[in-house]
């Protein structure tokens, strides 16, 4: 019976898991240690994870765990630049998993789900100004954390550069729409036509009991919208914040986006929101900002590379259909998942997958029960 196998040894290729004939070992891809893919993507998706439960037609699975990194993957399925691809390891067997539909197609999916109204579990209320992709980020994480979110929004129209400056072709203005519904559903609050500075100012937030403010105003509103005197910029008009924290110098005041930085892809403004959202909620629970910052995830070191099927990469214009998008995540080899035997009982002893191992780590023994010594070892 199939006695052991050796982490250190396995890549998660999970050929093991395909070919056995009782099913008997699975394989768990959540590890500490990062793919190739993740490693490359700004945001850190947890590509390894969402696809090996499209592997295994759990639909619904795959929705939550993407939905845990990104919080429009049917926008970012279709305008982000995809560097997870360049460092797929699959590249080294034939070509890369196609990670860009796979993320539309799960976000299309997600559109198509009702969503869950997620509860209030903090106090304290945050104000949002601006809703392009920074703002709509940091409120999402917020919501995500159960804080009550309010975005304030100077045009009538919810995206901001989302819905002004992106080619409708690459975003087409129905998905837009009905992501940000879907956002509205979970519980984030919007006021349109608001104008910070105007309509509204730091003192009025203060007023109604917001604890922190968050501003997102844009690339393009950097000189024209007025700040408060408290919070400093620069020449240019871009706020001052810490680089680590996204403060400014008034207390209980962040910023991101095009406030803070040159246009950059969605998926890194995505990723510096992440990081704005996790300082906001630090700074209210009391927390030192800076202290217990989340250290990098060691990459994978031991990649499949030998061994691993060739099978055709999934191309369609229009997006996977869910055969398309089962075929292709059948593809993803899961870099630095691990093996285990789930059901050593059933193991039939027919060495298929010690035999097929490409690094090697299974270990299988000729017999059922280890057989007792009849005489005594000297």
């Amino acid at each position: 019976m199939i006695t052991n196998i050796d982490p250190m040894k396995c890549t998660g290729c999970g050929l093991c898991v395909e070919i056995c004939p009782l099913d008997t070992l699975r394989l768990d891809p959540f590890q500490e240690e990062i793919a190739p893919c993740q490693g490359a993507c700004p945001a850190h998706v947890d590509i390894r994870g969402y696809v090996y439960y499209l592997k295994q037609e759990m639909l619904d699975e795959a929705i939550n765990s993407l939905a845990q990194c990104l919080p429009f993957p049917a926008i970012t399925g279709h305008i982000c630049y995809h560097p997870c691809e360049s460092k797929c390891a699959r590249k080294e067997v034939d070509e890369p998993v196609n990670i860009n539909l796979l993320e539309c197609y799960v976000g299309d999916q997600l559109l198509k789900a009702q969503a869950v109204r997620l509860p209030i579990t903090h106090a304290a209320k945050v104000a949002v100004v601006g809703s392009g992709p920074a703002g709509l980020s940091v409120a999402y994480f917020l919501m995500r954390n159960g804080y009550e979110v309010t975005v304030f929004e100077s045009s009538s129209d919810i995206g901001g550069m989302l819905r002004g400056e992106v080619s409708k072709k690459k975003l087409p203005q129905d998905i837009l729409d009905m992501q940000i519904h879907h956002i509205k559903n979970m519980g984030i609050a919007f006021e349109t036509r608001t104008t910070f500075g105007k309509s509204v100012n730091l003192n009025d937030l203060w007023d109604d009991r917001y604890r922190a403010v968050f501003l997102a105003t844009g690339f393009e509103s950097r000189n024209v919208t007025p700040l408060p005197n408290e919070i400093p910029t620069n020449d240019k008009g871009t706020v001052v914040v810490d680089p680590v924290t996204f403060g400014a110098d008034q207390k209980g005041v962040f910023a991101g986006g095009g406030m803070i930085m040159n246009r950059a892809p969605i998926v890194k403004v995505i990723a510096a929101a992440k990081r704005a959202a996790s300082s906001i909620d630090r700074y209210l629970q009391g927390k030192d900002l800076k202290k217990d910052k989340e250290k990098g995830a060691k990459p994978v070191k031991n990649l499949p590379k030998q061994g691993v099927t060739r099978k055709t990469r999934q191309e369609n214009s229009a997006g996977f259909t869910e055969e398309m998008a089962a075929k292709e995540a059948q593809r993803c080899m899961s870099c630095g998942g691990k093996a285990y035997i789930a059901h050593p009982e059933d193991c039939m002893t027919c060495y298929e997958c010690e035999v097929n191992c490409p690094s090697g780590a299974i270990e299988v023994h000729p017999f059922k029960e280890q057989v007792t010594l009849t005489l005594p070892l000297p």
